[in-house]
């Protein structure tokens, strides 16, 4: 049917809906996915805010315009990556993204384009944001258009779980990391320790600060109050949270003085790293696997809604736009370290 699909995506909540139906849909037809990004060339048009933020904090400056890419892409192939779907990443800067789409997908070979549409456009008919229409227009291989997000049937239910599923990928990438820096150790090869601690302080900060309070005050919290089924997945959840922590606080105790540690106490930081890194893969493996479709089979709209508003701007002041970008900023920076 098809082998090679391009998969666009642009960082957005809508955009890791589609990344997740993209890997659905690549493994019903045994494809390979290409993930893209059109990487808007800012320098080309600096506002003046951007243009004072270069120069007086060039390292803010780079994590909110540019190096958006490297963090955009890692998170959807860590997707691919967990369902056993076969990918490769691809940037190229572009203030047309739609032009960029379809010369990647001629150059690629890729024989389908899968997106999705901001809207709101008509052809035909149907829905569609600007720049999947020109695709549409355009393009020389089939077009899937997975979804409109103005015809969403479950807005709040899908915001909540793109973002929850955007933070997994982000704890994820780093998860994967940490595996790799692992390695590195356990064959003596140069360690980056600066960007070890960073990472081992990424997840120290990130899970238990916004992500685990998110998940326990308000999806958990939801689903329990609805059907007491799931109430011994959920008490193993919220342990995996707090043992996860005192081993992430043992690890950036033991880094303090790897330099100096015995042979055996080496390759004991390397075993533990490793463990901690499975298990927080494992982890988020049972909240996607297990939690999340049994809260969208029981929790009503209204639900949704509630667990919605708490995630929005004027929502739970622990959950602000403000501190979420923080958060962000810190990944980018460890993505494009990587």
């Amino acid at each position: 049917m098809y082998s090679h699909i391009l998969v666009p995506t642009d960082g957005t909540a809508l955009s890791v809906h589609t990344v997740t139906k993209a890997v659905e849909f690549a493994r019903t037809v045994g494809a390979r996915i290409t993930f893209f990004y059109a990487d808007p060339d800012a320098s080309a048009s600096l506002t003046d805010d951007a243009a004072l933020l270069q120069l007086i904090a060039p390292d803010t400056y780079r994590d909110d315009y540019s190096g958006r890419a490297r963090e955009i892409l890692s998170k959807a192939a860590v997707s691919a990556g967990a369902a056993g779907i076969e990918c490769e990443t691809v940037s190229r800067t572009s203030t047309r993204p739609h032009a960029a789409i379809l010369a990647a997908a001629d150059e690629l070979g890729c024989d389908l384009i899968f997106m999705s549409s901001h809207g709101p456009r008509s052809f035909g008919g149907v829905m569609l944001g600007s720049e999947t229409l020109k695709v549409l227009v355009g393009a020389k291989v089939p077009v899937l258009v997975s979804s409109v997000e103005k015809n969403d049937p479950a807005p709040a239910m899908n915001m909540v779980t793109s973002i929850m599923k955007d933070e997994h990928r982000s704890i994820a990438v780093v998860a994967y990391g940490l595996r790799t820096f692992a390695r590195g150790l356990q064959e003596n090869r140069p360690v980056d320790f600066d960007l070890l601690k960073s990472m081992l302080g990424y997840l120290r900060a990130f899970p238990s600060k916004l992500h685990h309070p998110k998940e326990e005050a308000y999806l958990f919290k939801k689903v329990q109050e609805r059907t007491a089924e799931l109430d011994p997945l959920i008490a193993e959840l919220q342990r995996q949270h707090r043992e996860g922590d005192a081993a992430l606080h043992a690890l950036v105790e033991a880094i303090e003085t790897l330099g100096t540690a015995t042979p055996d106490e080496r390759i004991a930081f390397v075993t533990r790293l490793e463990s901690f890194a499975g298990e927080q893969l494992k982890h988020i493996g049972m909240e996607e696997n297990r939690i999340m479709p049994a809260a969208a089979r029981c929790l009503l709209p209204e639900d949704w809604a509630t667990i919605a508003r708490a995630f929005g701007e004027n929502g739970d002041l622990r959950f602000a736009e403000e501190t979420r970008k923080s958060f962000r900023r810190l990944f980018s920076r460890i993505a494009n370290l990587q």
